[in-house]
């Protein structure tokens, strides 16, 4: 199992939503499982404006659990064929490219953002 979780996972679970939660333990209890995000999620967590100080540390910790993908010259490569072919804002397209690179399924609660990209497999946060 190779999952991606999108932005709006780690804001979800920070602020202490259980399907969110849900996501985590079951990572958590699935050792062989490769749980990533990208880069561009970690900028969209730690760039709000309205974080404290223990906001920003809490959401590195929780972030410093899993793995972390660059954006690459072939990350960006892709987000250019999306925003392309769907006209998807630049942050989605760079998630969903590196899902598709990293052949990882993406997890949100904004299903509606990723279905439809062909190849593309997408988990909503309430089937966990």
């Amino acid at each position: 199992m190779r999952r991606l979780l999108d932005t709006n996972v780690w804001i979800d679970a920070h602020a202490g939503k259980p399907e969110a939660g849900r996501v985590f333990a079951e990572a958590r209890a699935t050792p062989a499982a490769w749980i990533g995000f990208s880069a561009m999620t970690k900028l969209e967590v730690l760039g709000y404006s309205g974080l404290t100080a223990a906001d920003d540390k809490g959401l590195r910790e929780l972030l410093a659990q899993f793995e972390e993908v660059p954006v690459l010259p072939a990350v960006i490569e892709e987000a250019i064929r999306l925003r392309r072919l769907h006209k998807m804002k630049s942050p989605d397209a760079i998630i969903a490219a590196t899902a598709l690179l990293q052949q990882a399924e993406v997890v949100t609660r904004n299903t509606s953002d990723f279905k439809k990209i062909a190849g593309l497999s997408v988990r909503d946060t309430s089937s966990f």
